[in-house]
């Protein structure tokens, strides 16, 4: 049945955003660090006259008393926090029934999961779709009219016309319209057991296209960058709430000469801040970019190397080879910079002895800190027909709190789900190790054994949930691999086939809506996890 959305008599005027934490601990939860996106929201609905409030949890959990005083409700949340958004949607539902909206990844990539509970999903890059949208929702104007969103009528889901990214995003967040933010004291820090950390945006989108990234998919319109004086503004504006940043742009020297003459113009006004960067490797290549870096206040550069496997360098289509990655990392230690490094494991060239070689890589060549993430491979990405790199029938889904990039959830093909579960603990505890720390302060880096302790603590605290985990893999895994510890497809498939409840079925339900061919189970199985079903129609722009 259509829930009917009825403008508010006196209009829209007050709108509360809110984003949920996950339900287990991650990486960043001992930070205290507004999400982009969020926040540019709220401030764009700040500037056109809406009276906002956003509510980050990890900084301060929403109030029943705010929302109920609301006219529309705005959710933003990763597939971490999905249950959790779920359950306070219903009982806003329930009880207000004013007009829900959600965006994010995980709304634009699984919109009829989340019309179960939202009035209104919108795709991608919301600056543009969410002015829109209030707008017709108060006056009452057919929001089908509204590009780049979606909406149930009855049994249907309806999706409108794409938008595309906006060319120019030159809003500066506002961080006083998320409540209970504040400039953290060294009080604060140690009563709260968090560091604060900055964000600020110079660039939107990407210029690679690797097979598990989901940037193409939630920025279409490219890569683009914002205007440098903007950026210096915005710069500015944060410096009240404390000096560490990070530029959250997913590759920050794309550009070389924008770069730098953003880097030029920060070291100009000479605002103190700890900053991090993320790059890719071709940023080694141009001494100028990494001394102005230095200058500039860049103190550590995260960088994807995602493998030491060349064959996994292929299937992941990063353009990059282990020698290269070698050559980076030679070059920022040499300009003084600590160095982080994420490893995306679980491909079907991948191995248990591949995480061991990933762990010591990072040990040999002294990164300060490293991340080893199973793949997940479930988003429907739309450059592949709505197709996921993982088949689905390899999938494995509890439910969606175990989707915050730690737990394994598919069934690798040269390792069983729970020895790659295993593996990736016992490589975090090898590069977070004791034996790490001093040796780093025996190195006199003392700021690298400050952020090996901080991250074996968190560490400690997320593996637990991790070693919980593994039982339930072990349960599933029983009969369907051999003695050598490959994958059966034939034996999984016919499994799936008389049961498999536990398979992920939502990218699915996008198959539907849009029309297209029912995924099949295989008969013959191609392994390759990087290859995608035979090409499926052009999906349509509305249905």
């Amino acid at each position: 049945m259509t829930r009917v959305i009825q403008p508010p008599a006196r209009g829209i005027q007050r709108i509360t955003c809110i984003q949920l934490s996950g339900e287990y601990p991650d990486f960043c939860y001992r930070l205290v660090m507004p999400d982009y996106g969020m926040p540019f929201i709220g401030t764009v609905l700040s500037e056109a006259g809406y009276d906002v409030t956003v509510y980050m949890e990890h900084v301060k959990p929403p109030e029943w008393s705010r929302i109920a005083a609301s006219d529309l409700v705005c959710f933003s949340t990763l597939s971490a926090g999905a249950d959790k958004t779920r359950r306070l949607a219903h009982e806003i539902r329930r009880r207000l029934g004013i007009p829900i909206v959600i965006g994010g990844t995980h709304a634009s990539y699984f919109p009829e999961s989340c019309l179960e509970f939202a009035d209104f999903v919108v795709f991608g890059e919301g600056d543009e779709t969410i002015l829109e949208l209030v707008e017709a929702l108060a006056t009452g104007r057919d929001v089908a009219t509204v590009a780049g969103i979606a909406y149930a009528d009855g049994d249907r889901i309806h999706r409108t016309l794409p938008r595309r990214g906006p060319q120019a995003f030159e809003t500066i967040p506002n961080f006083s319209l998320i409540e209970g933010y504040r400039r953290m004291s060294t009080f604060d820090m140690i009563r709260r057991g968090k560091m604060p950390l900055l964000t600020v945006q110079a660039s939107r989108g990407c210029q690679f296209k690797c097979t598990f990234c989901i940037v193409n998919t939630m920025f279409e319109a490219g890569y683009r960058k914002r205007d440098v004086e903007s950026v210096i503004r915005d710069l500015r504006d944060k410096r009240q709430y404390g000096r560490e940043l990070l530029f959250v742009d997913n590759d920050f020297a794309a550009i070389r000469p924008y770069t730098k003459k953003l880097l030029r113009r920060m070291i100009e006004e000479d605002l103190g801040f700890d900053v991090m960067v993320l790059t890719r490797i071709e940023v080694a290549r141009d001494p100028e970019i990494l001394d102005l870096m230095r200058r500039a206040g860049v103190t550590q550069i995260y960088q994807g190397y995602e493998s030491v496997q060349p064959e996994t360098l292929t299937a992941y289509d990063k353009k990059q080879t282990l020698e290269k990655i070698v050559a980076t990392v030679e070059t920022l230690h040499r300009f003084g910079f600590r160095i982080s490094g994420s490893f995306v494991v679980g491909a079907d060239t991948d191995t248990v002895e591949t995480l061991r070689r990933s762990a010591d890589f990072v040990i040999d060549h002294e990164l300060t800190i490293a991340y080893f993430f199973p793949i997940w491979g479930h988003y429907p990405e739309q450059i592949r027909g709505y197709q996921a790199i993982v088949p689905w029938y390899r999938s494995i889904f509890r439910g969606w709190k175990y989707c915050d990039g730690n737990f394994v959830t598919h069934f690798p093909l040269r390792m069983r789900p729970s020895q790659l579960q295993r593996a990736l603990i016992e490589a975090h505890q090898r590069v977070f190790s004791i034996e790490r720390v001093l040796h780093a302060l025996r190195r006199g880096k003392s700021q690298d054994a400050k952020e090996k302790i901080t991250h074996r603590y968190m560490w400690w605290t997320i593996a637990k949930g991790l070693r919980e985990y593994i039982p339930f893999l072990e349960e599933l895994e029983d009969g369907l691999y051999d003695a050598v510890d490959t994958l059966q497809v034939d034996r999984l498939a016919r499994r799936v086939r008389d049961d498999g409840w536990w398979t992920f079925r939502d990218g699915n339900r996008s198959i539907a809506t849009l029309g297209l061919s029912p995924l099949e189970l295989p008969l013959t199985v191609d392994n390759n996890i990087t290859c995608v079903p035979p090409r499926l129609p052009e999906a349509h722009a509305t249905h």
